[in-house]
């Protein structure tokens, strides 16, 4: 059956969601406020892809986001340090049916969107569908969907029901958790990507050429290792069991589950990395410090959890920037969460209509 969804963001993991729905035989439609990478014609949208989808790929392109209001499902595929800008005016036109999914959300911007519009059914993925990058020639390299996304969601629907919508659009890949605070720390991009970039910021400042796994070393390893031992250790703060990074990496990746940078090696072998960011300027930073670091520091201080390693990765960021990314986020204080405790939390995040009221 065709679906109609609209998508939220031009970038590669938005163009790679219509991909994959366009191949499926659904019928998408894009809206970005760019959209500079993209073919456009009137009101349809292209783009080449190579990888687990080739070819060209057409859509619908929405001259305004008062389309939006015409689909029943919205992904949104934009980077948290969008949120404000993009996102924020968008929750005022939500209409009070419509399903708005939130593609590796951070911050709990389900729980925002579903406060902002009453009604909404708003769902959030613990991470994005597969990885993706443009590349030189403009063309989207897409790997293969992620076999495992875990998800939760809030609003009239019941979970089941949410998941039995993302499941009609991409597949049986997605695993239902009774709270938002599951995926939201499921997500281990911000500590992958911290660990990543740290050692290597001179690197992204001189616009070199690097491979993102293929400078994965054991140096990357030990402090990837350091933070996931302590995002977990908040997720246990609130009750919850999350997988480890190498689990999530043998999954998106289909390599043998091992040490960190030994997966990384093969991931590099089997032509799945993507270069790492030649900007500092770049989301695995302005956004995955203040969304994802920051976030996580303000939880583990809720759930009485320490998190040194991740507080001092936090602070070098925030002293090579020049800038305070824990102010950055502003959800802290519009969902109040540098003031809740743990048990509280837990409730508002919990799926049900009750948890927006």
């Amino acid at each position: 059956m065709t679906s109609r969804i609209a998508i939220v963001g031009a970038g590669p993991v938005g163009c790679a969601a219509a991909a994959f729905l366009v191949q499926a035989g659904h019928a998408p439609a894009l809206w970005s406020p760019t959209g500079s990478r993209l073919r456009r014609h009137a009101d349809r949208a292209s783009f080449v892809c190579t990888g687990a989808v080739t070819g060209e790929i057409d859509v619908e392109w929405l001259a305004s986001p008062a389309h939006l209001a015409d689909f029943p499902v919205v992904l949104v595929c934009l980077p948290a340090d969008a949120y404000a800008s993009v996102l924020g005016p968008l929750n005022a036109g939500w209409r009070s049916d419509q399903h708005v999914i939130v593609s590796g959300a951070l911050s709990l911007a389900p729980l925002w969107i579903a406060a902002a519009a009453p009604g909404v059914q708003a769902t959030g993925w613990g991470t994005t569908l597969t990885t993706t990058h443009f590349q030189p020639d403009g063309s989207l390299h897409i790997n293969p969907l992620r076999g495992h996304i875990d998800m939760a969601t809030v609003g009239p629907m019941e979970p089941a029901q949410a998941q039995q919508a993302c499941e009609q659009l991409f597949g049986e890949r997605f695993v239902a958790a009774d709270n938002l605070l599951a995926p939201t720390l499921a997500n281990i991009n911000p500590i992958a990507h911290a660990a990543e970039v740290i050692p290597n910021l001179t690197r992204m400042e001189a616009g070199e050429a690097w491979s993102l796994f293929g400078h994965f070393t054991e140096v990357v390893s030990r402090m990837a290792e350091a933070l996931d031992v302590e995002r977990r250790a908040v997720a246990q703060g609130f009750g919850l069991a999350l997988p480890s990074l190498r689990q999530h990496y043998a999954r998106s990746y289909h390599v043998p589950e091992g040490p960190l940078h030994t997966m990384a090696a093969a991931i590099t072998h089997n032509g799945m990395s993507p270069n790492g960011p030649a900007s500092l300027q770049h989301r695995y930073v302005l956004e995955d410090a203040p969304f994802g670091l920051a976030f996580l520091e303000a939880l583990g201080r809720a759930a009485g959890v320490r998190t040194p390693v991740l507080s001092a990765c936090l602070t070098l960021l925030a002293v090579t920037y020049g800038r305070d990314f824990r102010a950055d986020n502003f959800l802290l204080d519009a969902l109040d969460i540098a003031r809740a405790d743990a048990a509280a939390l837990l409730a508002r995040c919990a799926a049900s209509a009750s948890a927006v009221s």
